[in-house]
C-alpha cells in the first residue's frame, strides 16, 4: 500500500492470517512491514481491515447476518472488533498507546451487482491529565458499488473479474500534546476511485487508487494526492 502527499509518500507492506473458527466468526492477526515512511506523515486506514499504520493488529469478526434469497444472492453483516499495538513510540510528535477499534459492513452480492457499506471508529487508549498526549480519533465510512461482467460469471477455471467504484470518508480528530490541542492536525476528507478484484481459484487479488476530491485540514499539512492498496489473498 502506498501514499502520495505533496513533498513526501509512504509505502508498507501488511501481512494478515485469518482463521475461520465457525463459518460466521474469524480470528486475524496483520503485522506491518513499512518500507518507507516519514515520522510526520499522519497515519490513516487503507481497507477496514487492512491499515495503512505501523500498527500490530488482532482483529475478531463476527457475521451476525446472512441471509441467501436466491441461487447466488445474499445479504450478510459482519462486526468487526480489533486491537492494535503502534510499533513506534511517537509518531508525528505524538506519544502512541495500543488502540481499540470497531467496525460494522452490510452488503449485497449477486453474480452481477454488489453494494456495501461500512464504518469504523478507532481511539488509542492513552490516559487523561494534564501531561497526557493522545493521537486524534479517526472515523470512517465506505461506500463501495460493483459490478461483475457476463464474461467473468462462468465457473472455475474461468477467471473472475468485478469492477467497484469506491468513496470513503475520512474524520481525524485533533491530536493532543500534554492535553494541549494540535493546531496542525486532524482533517476530513472525502476520496473515491476505481477498484478491481480477480479470482482464480485459490487465490485473488484486489485494490487500486483512490483520489481525494474533498479536503478540509485543520491546519497546515501536506495535500494527499494518491492512495493506493494492492491486496493478494491465498486460500488453504
Amino acid at each position: 500500500m502506498g501514499r502520495f502527499l505533496d513533498g513526501t509518500r509512504a509505502a508498507m507492506l501488511r501481512t494478515m492470517l485469518s482463521y475461520g473458527i465457525t463459518p460466521d466468526v474469524q480470528v486475524s492477526a496483520s503485522l506491518p512491514m513499512p518500507l518507507y515512511t516519514r515520522a510526520d506523515v499522519p497515519p490513516v486506514r487503507g481497507f477496514s481491515r487492512m491499515a495503512a499504520t505501523p500498527d500490530v493488529e488482532f482483529l475478531l469478526g463476527w457475521r451476525f447476518h446472512r441471509r441467501g434469497t436466491d441461487v447466488g444472492v445474499r445479504r450478510e453483516s459482519t462486526l468487526w472488533l480489533g486491537f492494535d499495538y503502534p510499533a513506534d513510540a511517537v509518531r508525528a510528535g505524538v506519544r502512541t498507546a495500543p488502540g481499540l477499534y470497531a467496525g460494522v459492513v452490510t452488503g449485497y452480492a449477486s453474480r452481477s451487482v454488489y453494494a456495501w457499506a461500512g464504518v469504523l471508529y478507532r481511539r488509542y487508549m492513552t490516559p487523561s491529565g494534564p501531561a497526557s498526549d493522545h493521537p486524534g480519533d479517526a472515523a470512517m465510512a465506505t461506500l463501495v458499488l460493483g459490478y461483475r461482467p457476463g464474461l467473468f460469471r462462468a465457473d472455475y477455471p474461468r477467471p473472475d473479474w468485478r469492477a467497484f467504484v469506491e468513496i470513503v470518508a475520512e474524520n481525524n480528530g485533533r491530536d493532543r500534546v500534554a492535553a494541549i490541542e494540535q493546531a496542525d492536525s486532524g482533517s476530513r476528507q472525502l476520496l473515491a476511485g476505481a477498484t478491481l478484484l480477480g479470482l482464480y481459484g485459490a487465490w485473488g487479488i484486489s485494490g487500486g487508487p483512490l483520489f481525494p476530491v474533498y479536503r478540509r485540514a485543520n491546519g497546515v499539512q501536506p495535500r494527499e494526492r494518491l492512495r493506493i492498496v494492492v491486496n493478494t489473498t491465498f486460500w488453504f
